[in-house]
């Protein structure tokens, strides 16, 4: 009898979990933010690839000697649907939050970037929600809104380390996205306004997590409430600059 118990309650167990799964790859089509519209097109066609994880020390080992130079840091959110920060996720994608460094020669004015951003090694799932991370290049990837900050060589290097110390946490759907990485880099600059950090509500059961959308909504926040970054915020469609250097290792998605 207690036999046959355990095996109705393992049974029904598997049942829920199957629908449940069932339930969450249709999660796309749940995001009542999002239409189909002519107007509401996804940001990018990004077909999606493997690509292997960038060495931050290389990436960033152009920069260096960080001496007499102009340097800025720009924060950019890429929504998942453009100019609709209310959707958060449509068709597998969730939009991306990313970086741009520039140093620029005041001799020779020559322009030195890298665009980059903070990615899952592994697709994440919601029973799955924290893995190995990896770095990749975003270079000539399509944005919606950016802050940018003109630093001092001091300040840049702060910015450099705190790049290649972060890169190294797990990422985490709900608590350590590009989202977290690319604040916490950018809030480490001494004596600013801090960015603020806010929590968008993700489609289905995945909760609360960092999004573009987030990101977009607070900039937008900013420019109403006469920060000090009004100066500096855009918004628009743009493209982050192309590294040449890694033109084979280029983020998609």
């Amino acid at each position: 009898m207690n036999l046959s118990l355990n095996f109705i309650k393992a049974l029904g167990k598997s049942i829920l979990l199957q629908g449940f799964l069932l339930t969450a790859l249709v999660m796309p089509a749940l995001c009542s933010n999002c239409n189909d519209s002519a107007n509401n097109n996804t940001a990018q066609s990004r077909k999606k690839r493997n690509l292997k994880p960038l060495n931050i020390q290389q990436l960033l080992q152009v920069f260096y000697p960080v001496g007499i130079a102009e340097y800025s840091v720009t924060v950019c959110a890429d929504l998942p649907v453009n100019n609709n920060p209310k959707c958060v996720y449509k068709k597998g994608e969730p939009g991306h939050v990313f970086l741009i460094l520039s140093k620029k020669n005041h001799l020779t004015a020559e322009v030195l970037t890298r665009s980059f951003g903070f990615y899952p090694r592994v697709a994440v799932t919601f029973l799955v929600k924290k893995v190995r991370s990896k770095i990749l290049d975003n270079s000539n990837r399509e944005y919606d809104a950016s802050v940018e900050k003109k630093i001092t060589p001091d300040e840049f290097a702060i910015i450099l380390e705190k790049c290649k110390e972060l890169s190294k946490k797990k990422y985490n759907l709900k608590k350590y996205n590009c989202y977290e990485y690319v604040l916490e880099v950018f809030n480490s600059l001494p004596g600013i306004e801090k960015l603020p950090v806010t929590k968008v509500k993700f489609p289905f059961i995945f909760g609360k997590g960092g999004s573009p959308c987030g990101l977009y909504s607070d900039l937008k926040k900013l420019l109403v409430n006469g920060s000090a970054w009004m100066p500096y915020i855009k918004f628009g469609l743009f493209k982050s600059p192309y590294s040449e250097s890694h033109e084979n290792t280029v983020a998609s998605y």
